[in-house]
């Protein structure tokens, strides 16, 4: 067997579109000369693994967890450049930080409504049960974008403005009509899958943390394919080593299909 028909055994039998995505200058070490450079790069690292398509959001360069508006500025109009030139494979999602609601809003009307980003991505300046995201899930839910919400458990305690899955879960309650990306099956785990059971309009992304065996298969059964999307989180996790989560789990090459690339068509509300 060559190293190209063993590489060929290992790629998905199909397109994929991975939902969290981060440039190459906030976690690689790369030495980038611009946006173009990160979004070639990027692209090139996520072809090699069968990653057709991508929801990349920056956040900024220096990853602060308390972001400024600027800084959140900054960092979207990068993702921009990015977008601008792959347009066929980066879908941009719109950085922005609850401690500024006014500031969020105005922009998530300048980055989705007027430069078309695909959907919103909150970190860790604020908890989801912080009154300063129901502007931020209002514009969301008025510009028909998913928002994208940072979540863990952490053994050794979050950080103070670190969501639970359970955070997540009374943010989908207070908005009903959002359509919210829990990130990190893997970080969240089987709590954080039964905290959003019974909240129709979360699902959850596969990235956070190694490959974990049964926990895409706990994930399928409990809330079923439809509710579970292929996020890798690269470039902290490696494209291929975080599609085989989904992969090499125990499930109808169908429901691995849908995870892959259907559900993230219709969370975007693309056309295939």
């Amino acid at each position: 067997m060559t190293l190209a028909s063993l590489r060929q055994k290992l790629l998905p039998d199909g397109p994929v579109l991975d939902i969290h995505v981060h440039p190459l200058n906030c976690f690689g070490s790369y030495g980038l000369s611009s946006p173009v450079e990160d979004a070639e790069r990027l692209i090139a690292i996520a072809c090699r693994s069968g990653v057709t398509r991508m929801c990349v959001f920056s956040l900024h360069e220096t990853t602060p967890y308390e972001p400024t508006p600027d800084q959140c500025r900054f960092a979207n109009d990068y993702v921009l450049r990015m977008r601008d030139a792959q347009p066929d494979a980066i879908l941009p999602f719109c950085y922005v930080t609850p401690a500024f609601p006014d500031d969020a809003v105005a922009e998530i009307e300048r980055c989705v409504g007027g430069q078309s980003m695909a959907g919103v991505k909150l970190w860790v300046a604020r908890r989801a049960t912080d009154p300063g995201l129901d502007p931020i899930m209002e514009a969301a839910v008025s510009l028909d974008v998913p928002v994208l919400q940072h979540a863990w458990l952490k053994s050794t305690g979050n950080l103070p403005g670190e969501s639970t899955p359970y955070d997540v879960a009374d943010l989908a309650r207070r908005h009903p009509r959002a359509r919210i990306i829990m990130a990190h099956l893997n970080g969240v785990g089987h709590r954080g899958i039964e905290a959003i059971a019974d909240v129709p309009n979360v699902v959850v992304d596969t990235s956070g943390g190694d490959p974990e065996s049964g926990m895409v298969e706990a994930a399928v059964n409990r809330l079923g394919a439809h509710r579970v999307v292929y996020g890798s989180d690269a470039p902290i996790r490696h494209f291929g080593v975080t599609m085989n989560k989904v992969l090499g789990a125990e499930i109808p090459d169908a429901d691995k299909r849908v995870v892959l690339w259907d559900n993230a068509l219709q969370i975007l509300k693309l056309r295939e």
